[in-house]
């Protein structure tokens, strides 16, 4: 089994980061690769034409790993809202409606929100109420008819954790033939996901959560269904011939083959690159199936002791061991109660009326082991 791997990262001692869903932290050979980076830019004249996409296409391979696609399916993007943008470019329909769900995260709600205006289409946002996530979860699928042109929702709910069937949503979708559209931001990294197995059509994912990438990069899989469309933006680096630098100026109208297409401009950013690699590479070499086992052993013992005392989680099978939230009573102040935990140097988030947990592998039963006793000594027990 998997052992702490905090070692591995830069995080100040007397720290308990149970945060990673806000961002997380920077691997000791992030650092080394940055210095590296840097060394190149002071001395551009080692930069040959191959160094312009040997990056990006690593970054591509490693990446295709942890969702299990083709490495040509993966496009390199400055951010989730650009990636979606590309996405709804390239979905053509008028009428009809499109599915959604309560409080999901803004950068794929806004772009969804203006797909629909712009197309006419019926906007159903699937609210939860006071619905267990199982009959939320069938709420959704429910709502999903021959009528639906889009589903968009994250792989897990971005402020508690709350699992989505992903398996059963994409079989329904596949069945009406409706675009399945994914943000994997809180997942890929901490959890399995095969996009294949899920008839996920496109998926999104932040690389600077538990890809352990930059801020300011995205990964994006587009399947089969984007491979012929037509980008954003006109970037002479996803044409056929970019590798070509002294024949540029023949203007090749073609496009690279796959999602190669979407990738932003200035494709291989050369500070950025190295991080998101050397978190990608990292995550394989630990293996995701790890990596699960590791979050399930940590999230098992802080459950067992907050359960009987009150605190709500939810039922296992919509439950994720690497982000969840606490369940407490109403009567707590959260903002209060997170400011509490910080001065006692623990860092959660607080997200609508949710205190979210995150664990990932540089935690250790310690740390849990200090959530624990502050819950327990705030709440007088």
């Amino acid at each position: 089994m998997l052992k702490c791997q905090k070692d591995l990262f830069s995080l100040e001692p007397h720290i308990t980061y149970l945060n990673c869903a806000y961002k997380g932290p920077l691997l000791k050979k992030s650092e080394e690769k940055i210095f590296e980076a840097i060394e190149n830019e002071r001395n551009p004249f080692k930069l040959k034409a191959p160094n312009y996409f040997q990056i990006s296409n690593e970054i591509r391979k490693e990446y295709s790993k942890i969702i299990n696609s083709h490495q040509k399916e993966i496009a390199i993007l400055p951010s989730t809202s650009y990636g979606f943008a590309n996405v709804f470019n390239n979905i053509i329909t008028h009428g009809g409606n499109a599915v959604t769900i309560e409080n999901e995260f803004p950068s794929g709600h806004f772009a969804l929100e203006k797909w629909c205006a712009n197309n006419k289409v019926l906007l159903n946002i699937i609210k939860r109420e006071k619905l267990k996530a199982k009959d939320w979860n069938q709420k959704i699928i429910d709502s999903i008819n021959l009528e639906t042109k889009v589903v968009l929702l994250s792989s897990i709910h971005w402020m508690n954790g709350t699992k989505f069937d992903l398996h059963k949503i994409g079989q329904k979708c596949k069945e009406v033939n409706a675009y399945f559209i994914v943000d994997g931001t809180q997942s890929v990294g901490a959890s399995k996901i095969n996009v294949k197995e899920l008839n996920i059509d496109a998926m999104i994912c932040a690389g600077y959560k538990w890809l352990f990438g930059p801020y300011s990069m995205a990964l994006g899989y587009f399947s089969e269904k984007f491979h012929n469309g037509t980008p954003i933006e006109e970037s002479w680096m996803n044409r056929t011939n970019a590798e070509d630098f002294s024949n540029l100026t023949d203007y090749d109208p073609n496009y690279k083959t796959m999602a190669g297409r979407y990738n932003v401009g200035e494709t291989t950013n050369f500070l950025l690159s190295p991080i998101m690699l050397a978190g990608l590479q990292q995550i394989n070499d630990w293996g995701i199936s790890n990596i699960e086992n590791y979050c399930s052993a940590l999230a098992e013992t802080l459950v067992n002791e907050l359960k009987p005392i009150g605190i709500l989680f939810e039922d296992e099978d919509y439950f994720k061991p690497h982000l969840f939230s606490l369940g407490l009573s109403e009567k707590v102040d959260l903002l209060k109660f997170k400011e509490k935990l910080e001065s006692n140097n623990i860092y959660v988030s607080l997200r609508g009326k949710n205190i979210r947990v995150s664990i990932n592998v540089f935690n250790n039963e310690k740390e849990i082991g200090s959530l624990v006793s502050l819950v327990k000594k705030s709440l007088n027990i």
